[in-house]
């Protein structure tokens, strides 16, 4: 994934991207390139919501996906934090 020309992830085989945009209804703000051939599937929001409660699994996936940028961030930003002071 890529943000403002800055890689700020690698998705694995299998990971959710663009949840969070699901979730509040915001755009996007990152584009994701695939380095080969891939399928991706595209699931409206009350349709994801009806496959988390399914497959309760998913959202515990999603959680941790979620957790590591989270955490990537904030070391981003401590780190850009150090640098300028």
């Amino acid at each position: 994934m890529q943000r403002d020309g800055k890689r700020v992830a690698e998705l694995k085989s299998g990971e959710i991207f663009g949840a969070m945009a699901a979730f509040t209804g915001e755009k996007r703000n990152a584009t994701v390139t695939a380095r080969e051939d891939c399928q991706l599937l595209a699931i409206p929001k009350a349709q994801f919501v009806d496959l988390i409660k399914a497959q309760p699994e998913i959202a515990i996936t999603l959680l941790d996906n979620m957790s590591r940028r989270i955490k990537s961030l904030n070391e981003q930003i401590s780190g850009a934090q150090r640098q300028t002071a």
